[in-house]
């Protein structure tokens, strides 16, 4: 088919060059008449200033002034100036601006010379003022002289200036100041009288201020001419006719632009049209093909528009078929379909429900406002899964059933609708309420025979009747031991059903893990020691968590059991606790046994599992304990996870979320202050007089004291957090002290906690009681000395006597260490003062030898470093080659503090020094580094 143009297509092409006619015309050149005018006006100005300038030199030199120079001729020039703002519009924003501060600059030229020619006027008028009186003083002063040269020279001067004053700037001053000189000249070789005299100055003054005036005028005049306003005037005319220049040549450019953009879009838009033109034929013949598809694609449409009616057919099948009521609501909550099942559930037909607000018409006026409101946002939630809830649903006859309502939002092409699946849930609940008194039957029916049948056999096991034959006593130990098994298994059954049920209650309660490891540690300890497994903890830091104490030690307990259970004799088991990266608190529990193949793993946490049917005989157990461990842990937040290779062991372990000590309620007693910085040491006296005594005295040597007034207010305190070291007084209010400090005694979080106690006697009430339940006794009144000494001893770590040498020389060190180390010392080097603060406090010494002058850090700076923390109480020789001042010796203290010279002080007594000061270290055996302290019966 031949391509050819069609009517549209001429009238594009018509278009286009009516297009090139416009932009041709569009960048002609602009009008001249604009720009001649506005040149005109610069050159008239440029005349008129010249005019201006011209008249003022005419004046200056006595000739009849041609146009005038008068302010009303600056007046004049000025608004033509101004006049000149009214610039052509074909000049742009950038050349405006540029002629504009030309034309400032003309302004301020023509005020400039105002002001100039105004002064200079002004001198020549004061000087031709000065020059009439002048005449009269020099008939004065000729009067005043006698004959003579003095008098002639006056005569001279008077001449001069009056014959000089046509002159102008230097030869009027050159003569006048000529004169003068001669006239001073003159004065000197003579002697006059006063009247002379000053006539004589007065006539010198004038003569000299006549020369200054003179001067000055021609100075301003000289400045007008330097700095004519005609010079600003030609450089404005100038700027304009170059920003002229650069238009003109910018809108030829102009025009040779759009000339060329419109001939290339003619030739663009006539290759189009060609193009257009071969296309349409090619249209032509698709037109037709897309003709005959769309014949076919009719009869395709109306095949699956049969089906389509087929499915809807199928889909309300369905939806009067579903056992489920299923209503579909509007954007609004407003019903708009209602099937079969939902008109049972409602006792409302279809008809009266459509358009009716589904929550008023589903829910209970009497539902409580928050049970309303979870089903007021379940209908609102807009993405995500389906949103289920458990609501109590009205029927139109006024009864009340159960339900589960779902709600799922459909997104389709119209508007978006909610699709509310509602199941009628009497007949579960009715099962529900079923289980739960048959599971109310076991527990009481089931439980409490079994509680009698192993008490009994316990008292037979226990020979209450008399010793039984062995195969007898046999039949009972095992009748005993499956009876506490069935009644383990009831109870874990139990448990199971209350957690699935939401009915476990948990006791939740600030606990720390230390706390929850040792009491698990304690429980399992005989069943370890008989698989003869070795137990260890370890926990880092003080970390907290809120939970229930007794389901939390049921989790580590079985978790451990099941460790010990499944690891070899000579074996360990290692449970840790520590807060990991994401602030939680982590607690694992890790054996040496066989470990878990991968593919068993996902079978740990059901009911009644055992990896090997075997386990069952072998190692005992219902297969219902991880699953309880698991649930509770789920309670708590946390979830149970196992880590474990065949043949490496496995390790179970779970976090919880950190818990922050909270802060004391008004009225309570404030807990033992966690300052990592400073020992704590809680004072447990009703005597206030000596609660400030030990306050003043512990508070002095670097301790954090509270006091507990009660022994009520010390458990609290101790229970919230744990003291470094108790001070005890025997004679309390409300209780026998030592009976509490032996319940500290007994539980593992407070064995080893140092107890001091104080008494008026040493025999008050302690008959019996020694070491393993008290640190030492100290009577009253307390010898501050001992107290100190004590405590000292209680909170350092075991072991040998330790003595810290700081010295940047290490030939002295080794001289020093040698020295201490044969008393039994053990020796910590340290160079400088960086190490030694470092070695301080990664272990506490008994005793720092300190020189003052180190690298890096002085003794000065370690000092001062040292008493920020525990190590302030620490005994402190310094040991140095400089000389100290008081002031130097009380900066340099920390606990009981020696200032030796190593130029006088002798090695005795240094060495008596570090003896002293050691204050028996060096003979103590520690006791809790030989032997256990013993928990009293």
């Amino acid at each position: 088919m031949e391509p050819r143009l069609s009517k549209r297509s001429a009238a594009l092409a018509a278009g286009a060059l009516v297009l090139l006619c416009t932009l041709f015309l569009l960048g002609r050149p602009g009008s001249t008449a604009e720009h001649d005018a506005y040149r005109t006006q610069l050159r008239q100005l440029r005349v008129a200033t010249a005019e201006l300038e011209l008249d003022v030199l005419r004046q200056r030199v006595g000739m009849r002034e041609a146009h005038g120079s008068t302010g009303n001729d600056f007046d004049a020039l000025e608004a033509r100036a101004r006049m000149l703002r009214a610039m052509p519009a074909f000049l742009p924003d950038e050349g405006m601006r540029s002629l504009t501060a030309s034309l400032d600059a003309y302004l301020r030229a023509l005020q400039g010379s105002r002001a100039l020619l105004a002064t200079a006027r002004e001198k020549d008028e004061q000087f031709a003022a000065l020059c009439e009186v002048f005449p009269r003083n020099v008939f004065a002063a000729h009067a005043a002289l006698p004959p003579g040269a003095l008098r002639a020279q006056v005569e001279t001067l008077g001449g001069d200036v009056l014959t000089a004053s046509r002159l102008h700037g230097k030869d009027f001053g050159s003569r006048v100041e000529a004169s003068i000189a001669r006239l001073e000249q003159a004065r000197k070789g003579e002697r006059v009288s006063t009247d002379a005299f000053a006539a004589l100055h007065v006539l010198e003054t004038q003569a000299r201020e006549l020369t200054v005036l003179l001067r000055s005028a021609d100075a301003s005049f000289q400045a007008l001419l330097d700095h004519s306003a005609s010079s600003e005037a030609e450089r404005l005319i100038t700027t304009y006719l170059q920003l002229q220049e650069q238009s003109q040549s910018r809108a030829e450019r102009t025009r040779i632009v759009l000339f060329g953009v419109s001939f290339l879009l003619v030739i663009y838009v006539l290759v189009v049209l060609v193009r257009l033109a071969r296309a349409s034929a090619a249209l032509g013949e698709l037109n037709r093909g897309l003709e005959a598809r769309v014949a076919e694609r009719t009869q395709a449409l109306s095949a699956a528009s049969a089906e389509a009616r087929a499915s809807d057919a199928r889909k309300a099948a369905i939806l009067e078929a579903s056992p489920d009521g299923i209503v579909v609501l509007d954007e609004a909550g407003r019903v708009v379909e209602f099937n079969p099942a939902a008109e049972g559930n409602f006792r409302l037909t279809s008809a009266r429900a459509v358009g009716a607000d589904f929550l008023s018409l589903a829910l209970p006026a009497s539902l409580p406002a928050a049970q309303r409101d979870s089903v007021h946002a379940a209908l609102q939630k807009d993405s995500g899964p389906a949103a289920r809830v458990e609501s109590p649903c009205l029927r139109a006859d006024g009864g009340v059933f159960p339900a589960e309502l779902t709600f799922a939002r459909v997104h389709g092409d119209g508007p978006p609708r909610t699709t509310v699946f509602v199941r009628d849930l009497t007949e579960r609940k009715t099962v529900e309420r079923m289980k739960n008194e048959f599971v109310s039957t076991v527990s009481h029916e089931l439980r409490t025979p079994l509680t009698s049948i192993r008490g009994s056999l316990g008292l037979l096991e226990g020979g209450i009747v008399g010793d039984l034959p062995a195969q007898a006593l046999d039949m009972v130990r095992i009748a005993r031991t499956n009876t506490e098994r069935l009644i383990r298994l009831i109870n874990e059954i139990l448990d199971l059903e209350k957690m699935e049920s939401g009915m476990l209650e948990l006791k939740l309660q600030p606990q720390t893990a230390q706390d929850l490891v040792e009491s698990t540690l304690l429980g399992v300890q005989g069943m370890a020691d008989a698989a003869h497994v070795t137990l260890r903890s370890d926990v880092e830091g003080t970390p907290q968590v809120k939970g229930d104490r007794d389901r939390l030690i049921q989790v580590l307990t079985n978790l451990v059991s099941n460790a010990v259970k499944f690891s070899p004799q000579g074996g360990s088991v290692v449970v840790a606790s520590s807060v990991a990266a994401d602030g939680r608190v982590r607690f694992s529990v890790t054996d040496q046994g066989p470990g878990i193949p991968e593919e068993k793993l996902s079978r740990l946490f059901g009911r009644f599992q055992q990896l090997d049917a075997s386990d069952t005989r072998s190692k005992g157990g219902t297969g219902l304990g991880l699953a309880i461990s698991q649930a509770i842990v789920e309670q708590h937040g946390g979830r149970i996870e196992v880590v474990s290779r065949p043949g490496h062991g496995a390790t179970f372990h779970f976090s919880l979320e950190s818990l922050r000590a909270p802060a004391p309620s008004p009225g309570a007693v404030s807990p033992v202050p966690r300052d990592e910085s400073r020992h704590n040491v809680l004072i447990v006296t009703a005597d206030a007089d000596l609660s400030a005594l030990l306050r003043g005295l512990l508070s002095h040597e670097g301790y954090r004291v509270v006091r507990a007034a009660t022994i009520a207010e010390a458990v609290q305190a101790v229970d919230t957090s744990l003291p470094d070291a108790l001070v005890v007084d025997t004679q309390m209010p409300d209780g026998h002290v030592l009976d509490w400090v032996r319940r500290l005694r007994e539980q593992p979080r407070t064995r080893e906690l140092p107890v001091l106690a104080l008494s008026g006697r040493a025999t008050d009430g302690t008959a019996g009681v020694g070491t393993p339940l008290l640190v030492d006794w100290l009577p009253r009144p307390v010898d501050e000395t001992r107290l100190l000494k004590t405590l000292r001893y209680a909170m350092r770590q075991p072991g040998q006597a330790r003595v810290l040498v700081v010295d940047d020389d290490a030939t002295t060190r080794r001289v020093l260490c040698a020295q201490f180390e044969r008393l039994g010392a053990l020796c910590i080097e340290a160079a400088d003062g960086e190490s030694a603060v470092a070695l301080a406090r990664d272990t506490p010494p008994d005793l720092i030898v300190l020189d003052v002058g180190l690298p890096r850090l002085d003794g000065f700076e370690v000092v001062d470093i040292l008493r920020q923390g525990k190590g302030r109480a620490t005994p402190l020789i310094v040991f140095t080659g400089r000389e100290l001042s008081r002031t130097d010796q009380r900066q340099l203290t920390l606990g009981i503090t020696r200032h030796l010279t190593k130029a006088r002080s002798s090695e005795e007594e240094l060495v008596n020094s570090v003896r002293e000061l050691l204050n028996g270290l060096l003979a103590r055996r520690d006791v809790a580094a030989t032997e256990p302290r013993k928990a009293l019966p």
